[in-house]
């Protein structure tokens, strides 16, 4: 019958998500936080560093009041 895939399909489900789902552990163990960002532009290269230049966090969101008025 139909229902006879079911196992199958959940196995499959759960092979598939697991890397996702792990990410997020490994990330808190290696790194130190939960999530990661990406750095596969150069732009995006330098705001992470401009973060981490402004508040010494580059995963701390920052906007406009993060900038000091000098």
């Amino acid at each position: 019958m139909w229902f006879e895939i079911l196992p199958s399909f959940g196995i499959i489900v759960v092979a598939m998500a697991f890397p996702h789902a792990s990410a997020y552990v490994l990330n808190k163990l290696v790194v130190g936080n939960m999530y990661r960002r990406s750095m596969m532009e150069f732009e995006q290269r330098i705001q992470y560093l401009r973060d981490k230049r402004l508040t010494g966090d580059p995963y701390k969101i920052n906007g406009l009041e993060a900038i000091p008025d000098e």
